[in-house]
């Protein structure tokens, strides 16, 4: 017992310090190259005491590639990943399908509705251990996937970019919930345009990013009324991409082409009484692909811009305090085009998907 209580004060003092270096910067090499976004006012930093009390470490857990781990082959462009409750990954992939120039008009409307729904299956679960495909089903049904996200219950959420639509499949694979219009990009609060994402609050809000056209976060109740839409100039989303939620109930966003994890507080769950504040603003050099997080550390994907020599890379955040405190990338190879990324409920594993390469890559969580 005394030794736990000198671990509770170590970890209080070293929060302490975190607090007094929180506007440090540094370059793209350091632990801590962000800077407060200039607002006037910004969120405290507010990292929940309770997980000092119950033995959390302020250190994150770092990937670390597993090289047991074997992709599936013959995927089409892996365009999504998440993990369900028995820590089995799920992947959403295109098929035969690939998003080309010519796949939309300029009003956003999709043209290769005549070749109907993609044959295969496209939702897959795959064996934790080897990469096998254990179980796959949404064949003749999706036109162009990209986001998935299974929540604590083990419901399935996907987007579709063709139908403008967001779907609840229970882990069977059997429909629970539409949300859009089939075909029909829109800008209401009952349409979408090319929905990118979806995160579940757990107390239900559905939170969607409305992400290649209209840029937008849209919030909904647990059976799918619409609440409302966040797309305020004080947020200037540009593409939000993916989406994660943190214990305090911020939903952060991966901003792809602003270059930035976007942290907002979205007014959950308490949907009455919003009370919105300036989000805080993590600025990268690279297009930020997709979010995830564990223990409120955001883990990242950003695709590098050549012409700032900036690489591809995974990063590890800590959301509180605006830093990096890791970067992280396959040992054996590297990352080509990166996609999406899920993390395990136990926080043992993380799995990265990649669109060109067409692969899935496994991490283990140390």
């Amino acid at each position: 017992m005394e030794g736990r209580t000198w671990n509770n004060i170590l970890r209080v003092f070293l929060i302490f310090v975190v607090f007094l270096l929180d506007d440090a910067t540094s370059d793209i090499d350091g632990r801590a190259i962000f800077q407060r976004n200039g607002l006037d006012e910004v969120d405290e930093v507010d990292e929940p005491f309770w997980e000092l009390l119950t033995g959390f470490e302020s250190r994150p857990l770092q990937p670390v590639e597993d090289r047991n781990w074997k992709s599936p082959q013959n995927l089409g462009q892996v365009s999504g990943v998440s993990v369900d409750p028995s820590g089995n990954p799920v992947v959403f992939h295109r098929g035969d399908r690939v998003w080309g120039y010519d796949t939309f008009t300029q009003d956003n409307v999709y043209q290769e509705e005549y070749k109907g729904p993609i044959e295969v299956n496209t939702v897959l679960t795959l064996d934790p251990k080897t990469g096998d495909v254990i179980h796959g089903w949404g064949n003749h049904t999706f036109y162009l996937p990209h986001g998935i996200h299974i929540d604590g219950f083990g419901k399935v959420w996907l987007t579709d970019v063709a139908l403008h639509q967001v779907f609840k499949y229970d882990s069977s694979g059997v429909l629970r919930l539409v949300l859009g219009q089939r075909f029909e990009p829109g800008n209401d609060i009952n349409h979408f345009c090319q929905p990118t994402s979806v995160a579940v609050a757990p107390t239900g809000e559905i939170v969607v990013a409305d992400g290649y056209c209209n840029r937008r976060i849209v919030l909904f109740d647990h059976i799918g009324n619409p609440l409302y839409s966040i797309q305020e100039p004080w947020v200037n989303l540009q593409i939000p991409h993916s989406l994660t939620i943190l214990s305090d109930e911020k939903v952060c966003i991966a901003d792809r082409e602003n270059e930035r994890v976007l942290c907002i507080n979205a007014g959950l769950p308490r949907i009455k009484t919003i009370s919105f504040k300036p989000p805080y603003s993590i600025p990268l050099l690279g297009q930020v692909y997709a979010v995830a997080s564990y223990r409120d550390m955001v883990y990242a994907v950003m695709n590098g811009m050549k012409s700032r020599d900036v690489r591809t890379t995974g990063l590890t955040i800590n959301p509180y305090t605006q830093s990096v405190v890791d970067f992280w990338s396959p040992e054996s190879g590297s990352f080509w085009n990166p996609h999406d990324i899920g993390i395990s409920p136990n926080g043992t594993a993380l799995y990265v998907t990649e669109i060109g390469p067409n692969r899935v890559w496994k991490f283990n969580l140390m």
